[in-house]
């Protein structure tokens, strides 16, 4: 069931506060302050984690990918430690790939021939670039067998 609100937009008394992000709110604790109050001893097990070189597990909430303007592949992953607080984890150096399946007119050869002229010539001259010959069924739709797929590797950014 609604029931209906009236809003009297012509009361304009009271207080605008605006936040521009860059300095803290008064009275309100920052994320530092909620890990210091309810740590439990995480921070001293994940410091000894660190100094003696084990793994550090944590629940990732975002991925995400980016260039920043380079020639280079940038996997970013965002997440919570054990006690709470927010870590980022930057993955550089990955090459990028991508997969293309055999259509049925053409042979896995054939195929390798006519797209390495068209890579080479979109990477202009580029010959930093490799094939690899699989069989595996493709992502969508059904299938009773597996089909010739090509994943490209280290194809040389623009």
């Amino acid at each position: 069931m609604h029931t209906p609100t009236n809003f009297d937009q012509t009361d304009h008394t009271g207080t605008l506060t605006r936040y521009d992000g860059a300095s803290p709110l008064a009275g309100i604790p920052s994320r530092n302050d909620i890990v210091a109050e309810f740590d439990n001893g995480m921070t001293t097990i994940l410091q000894q984690s660190l100094s003696g070189k084990q793994p550090i597990h944590f629940m990732p909430t975002e991925v995400s990918d980016d260039i920043e303007g380079y020639s280079s592949y940038i996997l970013r992953i965002t997440g919570s430690l054990i006690n709470g607080q927010k870590v980022v984890v930057n993955i550089t150096g990955i090459r990028p790939f991508f997969d293309v399946e055999v259509p049925e007119n053409h042979s896995p050869s054939s195929l390798k021939t006519i797209l390495a002229r068209i890579l080479s010539v979109t990477l202009k001259n580029t010959t930093k670039f490799g094939f690899e010959d699989i069989r595996a069924f493709p992502l969508q739709g059904y299938y009773t067998e597996k089909k010739s797929i090509y994943p490209y590797k280290d194809v040389e950014p623009l």
